[in-house]
């Protein structure tokens, strides 16, 4: 797992609501693991999995918990059929039909049930495409780090988040951090300051 060696991008969240006890935490893990898709039209599936290895699902409860930190990995799974290949089965499909029937058309309604079928058929041969996102909880300071990046990412992070834990996902802007590192100071004093320009004029 790259966040406890080499080198990473990470982004930090504060966490906000109770911690949650230890057997809760990994009820919660459990009760949301990651899950392979099944029979159906489905393209994305997510859940959480262990840090060392995303086909272990739910998180091993021994590896969970580093000193004071939770540690786990959110897997992230999308499985999709090539729009130009589903349509050209499609209509290879429908022009079998209309000589096995002898039909001079099919129908939008016949057509879109065979479209449907037939992309049922082709995503039980797609590979679907893992994404691991890691996460690092620390459950003293009330501080996540994860390498969740891009914008779906993160949005999938907290969804899943709340509704494991009961705990909000609130990034860290430098105006936040900010507040958390000096509570003497007003937050509308700290609003009110200028970026300090460090660029030096030349003199003649």
């Amino acid at each position: 797992m790259s966040l406890l060696q080499g080198t990473l991008s990470l982004r930090r969240f504060l966490v906000l609501g109770p911690v949650p006890a230890e057997q809760d935490l990994l009820d919660g893990l459990g009760q949301d693991r990651f899950r392979p898709f099944e029979d159906g039209t489905e393209e994305e599936r997510l859940g959480w999995c262990d840090w060392r290895n995303p086909l272990i699902c739910p998180p091993d409860e021994d590896w969970v918990t580093q000193e004071r930190f939770a540690v786990f990995g959110l897997r992230i799974d999308t499985r999709k059929v090539p729009t130009s290949l589903l349509k050209a089965y499609v209509d290879l499909r429908t022009q079998e039909l209309m000589k096995e029937k002898d039909l001079a058309f099919v129908g939008k309604e016949a057509r879109t049930s065979l479209q449907d079928e037939i992309k049922v058929e082709l995503l039980r041969k797609v590979l679907p495409t893992p994404r691991i996102v890691e996460v690092a909880w620390d459950l003293k300071g009330g501080m996540l780090w994860t390498t969740a990046s891009s914008s779906k990412a993160q949005g999938a992070l907290t969804g899943l988040f709340m509704k494991s834990f009961g705990c909000e996902l609130q990034p860290l802007a430098p105006l936040l951090l900010a507040g958390r590192l000096t509570p003497h100071i007003p937050v509308e004093s700290l609003m009110a300051l200028d970026p300090l320009n460090l660029e030096t004029e030349e003199t003649a």
